[in-house]
């Protein structure tokens, strides 16, 4: 949807400045999806929405764990799609710091980022690549699907949050995952050959101001062409080694068009790779933005808004390699 004149906003650019936004957000969110969903954002943002958690089937039966919960005051809420994700109604007990979660059972992890990993759908015999891994919400997810049987290779340049990785794939009990502490920028000295990739890309995480209402400050234009570049070098290393007919997921928890749209429209460019339609809820990717030229096939991607799908910000995109 294209902006007439900003005279005609300043309601939202008022309701914008009052919750601490940078002006360039609000211009952008209003080209992109209105005023009135501009609006609706803004306030989501400000709300305080039910944690979420994930059932790991890897320590305990999801029906054990229920349980387990349920008897100390726990009430779950089943999520459409994501048989593994419980919405916590209440909660008589602190959620990130109860038995079950410290060994394990579960994991605080938002609803829309439990998507990339089932959409991949990883099997028994993959080996799969889950690239700039930490903290390892999604890697964790993965060896889960996959029953702790095949093999992910998950790449984390920072050494840090490779510590932080590998004690999330412990307390998880993952057993089928291989850390490197690398630039999945360089990953295809490796030569290995992945059936499948997931890249979970770094990004200005305009997505999850809900969470870090940091994110309304920290990041300028010159910060998101940056990520641009960076996710472009990681997603064009990620198709350079899938095997041929393989599958890559490409995700942020991005709003910028930048840092989705942009990043496929130049992979497509190669002709290396088509997107393949995904069955999700969400908004399909937009093919009209400011100057940029974007490629119609964008609309197989998409958009998770925080305010329609209560959760996460989230851009989607799945590709298979076709040369």
């Amino acid at each position: 949807m294209r902006m007439t004149s900003s005279s005609s906003h300043n309601d939202v650019y008022d309701i914008g400045k009052q919750f601490g936004y940078q002006r360039y957000m609000i211009k952008r969110y209003i080209e992109i999806i209105g005023e009135e969903e501009t609006k609706q954002l803004l306030y989501f943002n400000e709300s305080e929405p039910h944690k979420v958690i994930r059932l790991n089937s890897l320590r305990a039966s999801t029906s054990q764990t229920k349980q387990l919960l349920e008897k100390k005051g726990v009430k779950l809420e089943d999520i459409e799609g994501l048989p593994e994700g419980k919405r916590v109604i209440k909660s008589s007990v602190p959620i990130g710091a109860t038995p079950e979660y410290l060994n394990g059972y579960y994991m605080l992890q938002g609803k829309n980022s439990m998507y990339p990993s089932r959409i991949l759908n990883p099997k028994e015999e993959d080996l799969v690549g889950d690239f700039t891994a930490a903290p390892g919400g999604k890697t964790t997810h993965l060896a889960q699907l996959m029953q702790n049987k095949g093999t992910v290779l998950a790449s984390e340049i920072s050494s840090n949050r490779c510590r932080i990785l590998r004690s999330n794939l412990a307390r998880m009990g993952v057993k089928n995952t291989i850390i490197m502490n690398m630039d999945s920028r360089n990953i295809s000295s490796l030569n290995l050959v992945f059936d499948k990739v997931l890249l979970d890309a770094p990004c200005s995480g305009s997505g999850i101001i809900i969470k870090d209402k940091s994110r309304k400050q920290s990041k300028s234009i010159d910060d998101i062409m940056n990520y641009h570049s960076n996710q472009v070098s990681l997603l064009t290393e990620a198709i350079k080694t899938v095997k041929l007919g393989g599958e890559i997921v490409y995700c942020t928890c991005s709003l910028e068009p930048e840092e989705n749209e942009l990043v496929i429209s130049k992979m497509l460019e190669q002709e290396t790779v088509q997107l393949i339609e995904m069955d999700l809820e969400g908004e399909p990717g937009i093919i009209e933005f400011e100057e940029y030229k974007i490629n119609p096939q964008i609309t197989k991607t998409r958009r998770l808004y925080p305010h329609k799908t209560g959760g996460e910000g989230f851009f989607i995109a799945k590709m298979v390699k076709v040369e």
